[in-house]
């Protein structure tokens, strides 16, 4: 099953060279045009590693039932033989994957989110949030399901830009579950098995706001979640149809053709254009800070994407994003002075005060049609519109952080050129902020998105970087026209740390 390991390369000047040990396709299925694919939980992820075993929530289309509730969880688990299948959901079925996490004390966890809807019945509606835990020493035994204790009955839908985040310490578990366009619940888990629950708010847009679908405020969706010692850490984008050049609904709808509620208002791309960070430091106990900006992307009309956040032992916050440009053509068409870039940033926090910011790698081109360079971004996305019409752009780029057992912190990412590079890399960042050079992944399918095994999952720190994720030239299947389907392909790659203590 493993392919024969590429020759190691060095990281960094103290010696940690990488070696990669296998390049496999964990599931492939034929998935529906519901608006979600297996990579849709992207704050999240779907493997985790426990001691020498990796265990993959995979996404799996059910025949015979409509959109949106037309796919359920399978687990799989990583063999000599292969990736087998463990157990799959036979009740429940739903739009999204399931984050996937594990627990000290040898359990898996699985957020689900089934819905209520009959078997009959397509479209959206009520869901009921779930919780699945594995014995991941027996993983084919019967799962257990708890349905967490939420604050009231929120109506929670099939729609849920739902996280979940473990505490691989203390064996605590937090999920939040957004409700409509005000805030997001959440669920904390203690160890004892005492549940509490409260409220996340979303910010307000303000009055010279173009508030997306006539929203009040502003979710932080798509976010990265944090839980270590009760303290809980949150960053998200929230979504703006305005921006320098676009300012009055007036203007928005002269370019688009629509008003502020309409999916057109996705013609300049993706319209995450505000990257916010909050945190409690003792979650049920203290309310969440006010919000803090740490970037965004309102002069330009592009877009900025949380990727991944860790919580070191001192105490300092590390996160990390991608911003991007808007779509190309849009660039083109309206504002031709516009720079297209495309950048990888990070920066370290303390009591939500930013010490430093950092542009890891960036690339772009001025008043050109194509982009030149390196670009940490990907293949192609469709926007649909209320028109139906297809407007492709890049995929969002998914850097995230690997921490080792020795306190290290590396970057993995993915850059390409249009003309043929196509590569994920590595670099090491200091302590004091500061990051050797980045090298390359001697891969020979790179993976242009991905998840890991990361601590935020409740995973240990490891020298050994598991990788799930879309390899070059798989497509999304939210890129299908009406009633078309796709195929989607998700791999794995295991990359071994050597050097610097590792064995």
């Amino acid at each position: 099953m493993p392919t024969k390991d590429a020759p190691a390369k060095r990281i960094n000047a103290a010696g940690t060279d990488i070696l990669v040990k296998a390049e496999e396709t964990v599931f492939s299925g034929r998935y529906s045009n519901n608006g979600a694919d297996p990579m849709w939980c992207l704050g999240n992820t779907c493997i985790a590693r426990r001691g020498e075993d990796v265990f993959v929530s995979a996404y799996e289309r059910l025949p015979g039932f409509e959109p949106y509730n037309d796919c359920r969880w399978v687990l799989l688990k990583r063999t000599p033989a292969g990736w087998e299948r463990q157990q799959a959901d036979d009740t429940g079925r739903q739009r999204e994957p399931s984050p996937l996490g594990c627990l000290p004390d040898g359990r898996l966890v699985l957020s689900s989110n089934p819905t209520l809807l009959p078997s009959d019945a397509s479209g959206g509606g009520p869901a009921r949030p779930e919780l699945i835990e594995f014995d991941a020493a027996n993983p084919t035994a019967p799962a257990r399901r708890q349905q967490p204790k939420w604050s009231g009955t929120p109506p929670f839908n099939q729609h849920s830009y739902r996280s979940m985040a473990v505490d691989g310490t203390n064996g605590e578990l937090i999920l939040f579950q957004n409700v409509d366009y005000s805030h997001s619940e959440w669920a904390f888990r203690a160890r004892n098995g005492e549940w509490l629950s409260g409220q996340l708010q979303w910010p307000p847009y303000s009055a010279t706001d173009l508030a997306p679908f006539g929203a009040t405020h502003a979710r932080v969706n798509y976010p990265v979640v944090r839980l270590r010692g009760r303290a809980a850490h949150f960053m998200g984008t929230s979504s703006f149809d305005n921006w320098s050049r676009v300012t009055t609904a007036e203007e928005l709808e002269r370019y688009t053709g629509k008003d502020a509620g309409s999916m057109d208002g996705w013609i300049f791309g993706l319209r995450a254009r505000r990257v916010r960070y909050t945190w409690t430091e003792r979650i049920g106990e203290t309310p969440f800070h006010k919000w803090v900006e740490i970037d965004d992307a309102l002069d330009d009309g592009g877009l900025v994407f949380p990727g991944d956040l860790h919580v070191d032992e001192s105490g300092t916050v590390h996160l990390l994003w991608y911003k991007g440009p808007m779509q190309q053509y849009a660039r083109d068409k309206w504002f031709p002075d516009i720079e297209l870039r495309a950048s990888i940033r990070y920066a370290t926090l303390r009591d939500g005060k930013v010490l430093q910011r950092r542009v890891l790698t960036e690339a772009g081109k001025h008043r050109t049609v194509k982009m030149f360079g390196e670009v940490p971004n990907t293949g192609s996305v469709a926007f649909h519109g209320q028109t139906k019409k297809i407007l492709r752009g890049g995929v969002l780029a998914t850097p995230r952080f690997h921490v080792t057992p020795d306190g290290g912190l590396f970057v993995v990412y993915y850059v390409s050129d249009g003309a043929g590079l196509s590569e994920n890399r590595i670099m090491e960042i200091r302590a004091d902020g500061t990051t050797f050079p980045a090298i390359t992944i001697p891969l020979k399918h790179p993976l242009i998105q991905f998840f890991t095994a990361t601590p935020r999952a409740g995973c240990a720190p490891s020298w050994t970087l598991d990788l799930l994720g879309r390899r070059r030239g798989t497509r999304c299947p939210i890129e299908a026209t009406d009633n078309e389907e796709h195929d989607d392909t998700l791999s794995y790659a295991r990359v071994n740390l050597i050097g610097n203590g590792a064995t």
